[in-house]
């Protein structure tokens, strides 16, 4: 089975608890995985190391999930981007996928 260790997962979300049991389900798994708390500091990780994934949330302080979607897209369109959308988000499903965003969870 081919190794995961070389696909970087990176993980975006404020809230330090589901941050922390996205990296390590995804460790356990295999894959390398980067963190960050904002989007701003996401961005910087994007444009610092190959990154196959990114999984963030929508709402964080200062630049929010949809910001650092269209970041990324801007930097690089085949980084494969998912976005969280709570039930407590101004952005819809419709409006994420229209922005470039691969999957949304909700």
């Amino acid at each position: 089975m081919e190794s995961l260790k070389k696909y970087t997962v990176l993980i975006v979300d404020d809230e330090d608890s589901l941050r922390k049991a996205m990296v390590f389900d995804f460790k356990r798994k295999g894959f390398t995985v980067l963190e960050a708390t904002s989007g701003s500091q996401a961005f910087e990780l994007v444009k610092k190391n190959k990154v196959h994934l990114v999984i963030s949330d929508m709402r964080m302080p200062g630049e929010d999930g949809m910001t650092l979607l269209e970041n990324i897209r801007a930097y690089d369109p085949e980084i494969p981007t998912v976005i969280f959308v709570t039930g407590f988000s101004d952005v819809t499903e419709e409006q994420a996928i229209a922005k470039g965003a691969r999957s949304v969870i909700a």
